[in-house]
């Protein structure tokens, strides 16, 4: 496949270099200059662009499920849980968040209970792609390692219980950010792999 030949690997591996190595120094700028007194909060660099990339992967998985119709019961349901994880991050504006969260989590049991026949073939077909390595693994650094390195008896092993706020909020908020943006580079896989089998197919 062409997307695999030496020249795309070495442009894709410099590209994604780049934008890791630019929200570390997003991160990095959020602790030089914060946009309020407390360091990592919900009004920051690093959550608004959480909430930025969240946004951008829901519209993703959406219009991928359309546009490529094998995948669409598991494009839809990846959409839903990122909705989900888009709203939890809004906490900070709608502090009634519970209840549109419920909504989309509602909506998507629907749609397996519709979608059950095909559930099968579509995941197989998406987790076939290389593309889907990337957003697992940003998914286990985001919802499962961030969680846990974000754990208060563990940074008071390090430090002093009037200091090491600022160091796990710190080490939490960036994880999830590089989980969200692992899962925004498997958009551009998922993009880059069916554009180019619709093209193969034209």
């Amino acid at each position: 496949m062409r997307n695999y030949i030496p020249l795309f690997i070495a442009i894709r591996v410099i590209a994604y270099s780049l934008l890791v190595f630019g929200i570390a120094e997003l991160i990095r700028f959020d602790a030089i200059s914060p946009l309020e007194d407390a360091l990592f909060g919900e009004i920051s660099r690093t959550e608004f662009s959480q909430e930025f990339i969240l946004f951008v992967l829901v519209i993703f998985y959406l219009m991928l499920g359309y546009r490529y119709q094998p995948v669409q019961p598991v494009s839809n349901l990846v959409a839903l849980f990122l909705l989900i994880g888009l709203i939890r991050e809004l906490n900070f504006i709608i502090s009634w968040w519970f209840w549109p969260a419920l909504l989309v989590l509602m909506t998507a049991l629907w749609l397996v209970w519709r979608d059950f026949k095909k559930l099968k073939s579509a995941t197989l077909e998406f987790f076939a792609q290389p593309a889907s390595a990337w957003f697992f693994a940003g998914f286990l650094i985001t919802y499962v390692f961030s969680r846990l390195m974000g754990r208060s008896k563990f940074w008071l092993e390090l430090y002093d219980e009037s200091v090491y706020r600022m160091a796990k909020a710190a080490t939490e908020e960036g994880l999830e950010l590089m989980g969200d943006l692992l899962m925004l580079i498997s958009a551009i896989e998922f993009a880059l792999v069916f554009w180019y089998k619709k093209r193969k197919d034209n």
